[in-house]
């Protein structure tokens, strides 16, 4: 294969261009999770050579999991850390595990990728929902944000972990001591849940902008997905986006796993 930048030849092991350095994609330039019930798309954007971004999401037993994370693009392995806390958590959340220890297997996750550099330890953001019919736990460590679009109230239920544009809080061997905050929302109707990387929120006034635009289409996850993230590269795809967008589950939830 050969460098998106420069033209040399790249190893396909490479993550970067030996001759002038730049990121190489990974294979997941685009992804589509669709579930029917909920779906999810993750997009590299206009401008990133790669996408560093990574989403899970499945349903079962009349319940939807989601996860999505930020790799952080000055660290190393960015896309691997990303993958690597989505797939760990999916699994705790799935087979019932609290959210705090869906936090903590992705964190072990991203910890355990090499270091290849100093300073440069793989790293990531998180956010988590564990969505029932009655309420929506929502789990997260970064800048990663979830929101609540009900059908006259719209909610941010994260706060950042920033400084600025700074994180102040992340997943990997260099995070220290980490603390997810975890909160629980009890809707009072039927609504949908929001899950997002900044590529997506960065582009937002507020959580009523983002309202506007879920809820005339809140009965089609996929297409809510895919305009979300569209909308995103037409403001002009600075980062990477990702976006899962699950209604508030009844209780015929059907159950898949992909």
């Amino acid at each position: 294969m050969t460098c998106t930048g420069c033209g040399s030849a790249v190893a396909p092991s490479d993550n970067f261009c030996e001759t002038c350095g730049l990121g190489q994609p990974t294979g997941r330039d685009h992804v589509e999770i669709d579930l029917g019930v909920a779906a999810g798309v993750s997009d590299r954007g206009l401008v990133h050579h790669r996408n560093e971004d990574a989403l899970a999401l499945r349903a079962a037993d009349n319940a939807v999991f989601a996860v999505v994370s930020d790799g952080v693009s000055t660290a190393d392995l960015a896309d691997e850390a990303s993958l690597a806390a989505v797939d760990a958590a999916i699994d705790v959340l799935v087979a019932g595990g609290p959210t705090v220890k869906a936090v903590a297997a992705a964190n072990s996750a991203v910890a355990e990728l090499p270091i290849r550099y100093d300073d440069t330890a793989p790293s990531c953001t998180y956010v988590s929902a564990a969505i029932t019919a009655d309420e929506v736990t929502i789990g997260w460590v970064g800048d990663s944000r979830a929101y609540w679009i009900g059908a006259e109230e719209a909610l941010v239920l994260t706060v950042d972990d920033a400084h600025g544009h700074a994180l102040t809080a992340w997943l990997g061997a260099d995070a220290g001591e980490v603390e997810p905050h975890i909160t629980t929302y009890y809707p009072a109707g039927p609504g949908v849940v929001v899950l997002c990387s900044d590529g997506l929120w960065n582009y937002l006034g507020s959580a009523d902008e983002l309202a506007d635009r879920v809820r005339p289409l809140a009965s089609q996850p996929r297409t809510a997905a895919t305009e979300l993230v569209r909308f995103a590269i037409g403001r002009g795809g600075h980062d990477n986006v990702t976006v899962v967008v699950a209604p508030l589950p009844s209780t015929s939830t059907r159950s898949d796993r992909p």
